[in-house]
């Protein structure tokens, strides 16, 4: 006696990845794609990305996305046509040979992998601008509060500038003791060479400690030490990844 299933469902079983990936399948069948699995790449590949898709959906934050897009998910969704079941064309069904229950259930299964995929593709696409909404907003985050530091740097009673000359090209160092802040300001220096970058020292008690580390081109960085402890900044070149002290010549200095 042949299977019922047997090689009828052989050529559809690429069709549960989407059933398999929201938990769709009848415990048999199941087992049988999960069979299948080991040696389909094909399959493992399709229910990776579906699976995907799920943890991107779960980790979005709850915003309702513009409507422009929901149009189009319920637009897509309405234009998807459903295939007639079988049973439903009466005139086909007189004198037609006994079928499978594969066969039966093949426009059923077929439909059934539409509407899961259906679940989850819009759903990608919903995902995808919830998290590049979240990037938006981490982004207008950072942007806000750098602007909110510099401004209470400069607000500062005590705010000063110090010109500085890196080679022949113009730095400017901004420096609060009271806010126990300094930003360094450059437009254009020079690289300071492969494999090597600039560093920048805090001189307290007339011993340099490191600090922050750059490369050329246009820069604005702050100072990680004590401010309101230091006497001096000074500026030098330095292997990638920094020293622990200063490589001479000192390339600029300013008290502060």
């Amino acid at each position: 006696m042949k299977d019922i299933q047997g090689d009828d469902r052989a050529g559809d079983v690429h069709a549960d990845a989407a059933l398999y990936a929201v938990d769709a399948l009848e415990p048999g069948e199941r087992a049988a794609f999960e069979l299948h699995l080991r040696g389909c790449a094909a399959c493992r590949e399709e229910v990776a990305a579906f699976g995907e898709v799920g943890a991107h959906l779960a980790a979005a934050v709850a915003e309702p996305p513009p409507a422009a897009l929901r149009g189009d998910v319920l637009a897509a969704v309405r234009g998807t046509p459903q295939e007639r079941r079988p049973e439903e064309r009466a005139e086909d069904r007189a004198g037609d040979a006994p079928v499978s229950l594969a066969q039966r259930r093949r426009p059923r299964r077929r439909w059934l992998a539409a509407a899961a995929a259906a679940v989850l593709l819009p759903g990608a696409a919903l995902g995808g601008w919830a998290v590049g909404t979240q990037t938006e907003q981490r982004e207008q985050q950072l942007v806000a509060q750098e602007q909110d530091r510099q401004n209470r740097l400069l607000s500062a009673p005590d705010v000063t500038t110090r010109q500085l000359d890196v080679d022949g090209r113009p730095a400017t160092l901004v420096v609060s003791a009271q806010a126990d802040a300094a930003l360094f300001v450059a437009s254009d220096l020079a690289g300071p060479g492969e494999g090597r970058e600039y560093q920048l020292w805090l001189v307290q008690d007339e011993t340099p400690v490191p600090d922050v580390r750059f490369g050329g081109g246009q820069v604005q960085v702050w100072l990680d030490g004590d401010i309101d402890r230091a006497g001096a900044v000074a500026m030098t070149v330095e292997p990638a990844g920094g020293s622990e002290t200063p490589t001479l010549p000192v390339l600029a200095a300013a008290e502060i």
